[in-house]
Formats: C-alpha cells, structure tokens, sequence
C-alpha cells in the first residue's frame, strides 16, 4: 500500500486534487478543471490516432481541444531502451514521474526559465504499486522543437544566431537557477518568434534535478556533451548543426565572442 503523501508527492500551488472511483488520480490546474477530465487524461493512444500531433519524444503527443478554447497535448510515459518493451507504459516510481515533473515544471516556471505551462497530469493504478501516466501541457502556439527549426527553415529564415543565442540563454538561466536536464537533445528545446524576437523553450523536465545554486561545471559540460550527442544522432552528416553552428551556440551560451578561443 503506497501512502497518500508518496501517492501525490507535492502539490503546486493553483493546482488541486481528482480521485475517481477507479482510484485514478488527477493533479489539475484550478482554472482548467471544469474542463479537462481523467477520462480525456488517460485515454489510451493508438498508432493511427487522428488527434495525434507532430510532437513525439518516446510517443506521439495526443491533441485536444478543451471546452474554454485551449489546446491541449497530452503525452503517455514510455520507457525508454530495454524497459520499453519488457514494461511498455507500466512504471512503479513514487511519487509518480507525472506528479513529480508537473512539480518540478512548475518550480522551473517560478525561476523564470521558459517553458510549457503544465494543466494537469495523471495516474492510473493497474496493479499494486504498478501504474501508467500522463502529463498534460498547454500547447504552445507558433512553437516547433529545434531540430524541426533547423531542418525545416526556421533558422535559416530567422538566422542562426539569433536562434542560437535565444537557446543558449535559456539553457544558461536554466543551469544559473540550478535546475539540470537529464536528458537534453534537439527536440526538448522549443523555440518560437515573439514579437521582440526568437525565444527559446526547455520541456520535458522528468527526470530533472534541483540545486541550490548553479549546476556544477562539470554536469553544464554534461549537458552540453549530451545536446551534442543528440544533434549527431539526429543529423550524422551534420547538414543542419555544422561544427561552426555548434561553435557558435557554445560560444554564446559561455558569452564568448565568436573569435575568442
């Protein structure tokens, strides 16, 4: 038997609790709860789903549109690597990983770092300590992830550095106000034009850890390796992110000017 307070984890401010008689637990934003349900929350994704979206990390995020005219997406949690086809969605962590990042997304905003707004998450028991989760967000209009920004136009019609430079801020508050992103890659970073320029968006903070203080040097260089891992996994023949791209994002991200060493 899992306690109340491992079951929930923290609670947000502006959030409030949903328990159905399934025993399905909701953490919804108090303004959206009249709209979005447990049911909408956890319905289960099939391949050829017609609300599907063009944003996918381990699953395709499902698209709906809630009674007060917001879009939502709403993403399932997979495993990734062998866990994902030995468990599927079935994860048995507590708190939940969905409470867990709502709190730590929600943390993130407080410290000023851009990111999604989270509307709600959710938890469905299956067996035991076993459950599948959900997170949902409001979708950002206008916003596509940086690997879509570099391969479809978006950085060649905005010009990469301003791009880059509004990436390399954000990352750089994000370690300033100690919060480290575990697993950091080119379709995690949203970026967007706004009317006083290109801003960039971290998501996907489930697996996050918090500081007090800065991130450490070391783990700033970890990220950093494991953005750049990603990007040559993504575009191997590097027709994208040249070395020269990347120089110039590292560059910024420390404040260098781009013939410094």
């Amino acid at each position: 038997m899992i306690s109340r307070d491992r079951a929930w984890g923290v609670v947000p401010s502006g959030f409030k609790k949903v328990v159905d008689e399934h025993a399905t637990l909701m953490i919804v934003r108090e303004d959206v709860a009249e709209f979005l349900t447990i049911e909408e929350c956890t319905k289960r994704d099939h391949k050829d789903n017609k609300d599907s979206t063009v944003f996918e990390g381990r699953a395709r995020l499902r698209e709906v549109q809630l009674r007060n005219g917001d879009t939502a997406l709403i993403r399932s949690y997979r495993h990734g690597g062998l866990f994902r086809h030995l468990l599927h969605g079935i994860f048995f962590t507590w708190p939940p990983r969905p409470f867990r990042e709502l709190a730590i997304t929600e943390e993130v905003r407080r410290r000023g770092i851009p990111t999604v707004e989270v509307l709600g998450a959710c938890v469905k028991p299956v067996w035991g300590p076993f459950y599948r989760g959900w997170l949902v967000t409001r979708q950002l209009d206008g916003g596509e992830d940086l690997w879509t920004a570099m391969r479809d136009g978006l950085v060649l019609q905005t010009g990469a550095k301003k791009v880059f430079d509004a990436v390399a801020g954000s990352l750089r508050d994000l370690h300033r106000e100690g919060i480290y992103h575990r697993d950091l890659n080119l379709k995690n970073i949203l970026v967007r034009r706004e009317s006083d320029g290109v801003k960039g968006y971290i998501i996907d903070f489930d697996r996050a850890m918090l500081f007090l203080g800065g991130v450490p040097p070391t783990m700033v260089q970890r990220n950093l390796d494991r953005l750049l891992r990603s990007a040559n996994k993504l575009d191997p023949k590097r027709q994208y992110l040249s070395a020269n791209d990347w120089k110039m994002f590292v560059d910024s991200y420390y404040g260098r000017n781009a013939d410094e060493p």
